[in-house]
């Protein structure tokens, strides 16, 4: 009887011995034979964006509504939007506002934040009162081009900034 069971344990041991290493040499030929799979939309994580990442010229497409009761609306623009990469910017925007033409320059300031989300802040002289704009972006494309949110109460609006 003990003869059986160190011979059973014996060949158990070498089975799971064997599977283990078949295991082992099946990963190994696969890894060798072919290259891991990249995905192509693998980007690396270790980007770190600043203000100098949002620097230079962008042309913007930008378009949206106003839900405010006293003055509701669509707005829809295109603008060419300078960034000093210093966290200043100045806008040369055309647009239509309710289908009234709407041109207009204005300045404010920006923040990148390391993870490329950031925010931009300017007063819009489109009411009166001039009231402060607030808008929250985020960088795509090594900072090439921007996705932006106007995120004031009672507005609907987004936007995408393109490097020129």
């Amino acid at each position: 009887m003990k003869t059986l069971r160190i011979t059973l344990t014996t060949s158990l041991f070498t089975l799971a011995f064997s599977i283990a290493a078949l295991a082992l040499l099946g990963s190994s030929r696969s890894s060798i034979a072919s290259p891991p799979q990249v995905d192509g939309n693998d980007k690396s994580d270790h980007l770190t964006c600043s203000t100098r990442t949002l620097t230079g010229v962008y042309g913007i497409k930008f378009e949206g509504q106003t839900l405010n009761p006293a003055n509701p609306g669509i707005f829809a623009s295109v603008s060419r939007m300078t960034l000093d990469g210093q966290g200043h910017f100045t806008v040369s925007e055309t647009g239509r506002f309710n289908g009234q033409l709407v041109q207009r320059t204005f300045s404010g300031s920006y923040v990148v934040n390391a993870d490329c989300t950031g925010y931009l802040d300017y007063t819009t002289m489109l009411s009166n009162p001039p009231h402060p704009v607030h808008g929250d972006f985020v960088l795509v494309d090594k900072g090439d081009e921007f996705f932006v949110l106007d995120n004031e109460d009672n507005w609907v609006a987004s936007g995408v900034g393109k490097k020129l």
